[in-house]
């Protein structure tokens, strides 16, 4: 797990459109982390954090900005949303 894998997660994810459809059709955290895994996307969640700091740092663009911070949210919905069948206490 490393930074970089969720730097390289943000850019890939950011222009591939079947990887993020791929993620949405999952239907579990674990489909989600397979496919991940099967992309060499290991990052946790902190990792994620760091590497969106470090992109959003680097855009020279508002439209980069604005982009990648759809993006991180489009993440934070999907990787929160609750597996089918599990209630919220």
């Amino acid at each position: 797990m490393t930074i970089q894998n969720a730097i390289n997660f943000i850019r890939q994810g950011q222009q591939d459109d079947d990887l993020r459809r791929k993620l949405v059709k999952a239907e579990t955290h674990q489909a989600r982390q397979e496919i991940l895994d099967k992309n060499d996307l290991i990052f946790t969640p902190e990792e994620f954090e760091e590497g969106y700091s470090l992109t959003l740092f680097k855009c020279q663009h508002q439209e980069d900005a604005d982009a990648l911070m759809a993006f991180r949210m489009w993440w934070i919905m999907l990787y929160r949303s609750p597996d089918p069948g599990v209630t919220s206490p």
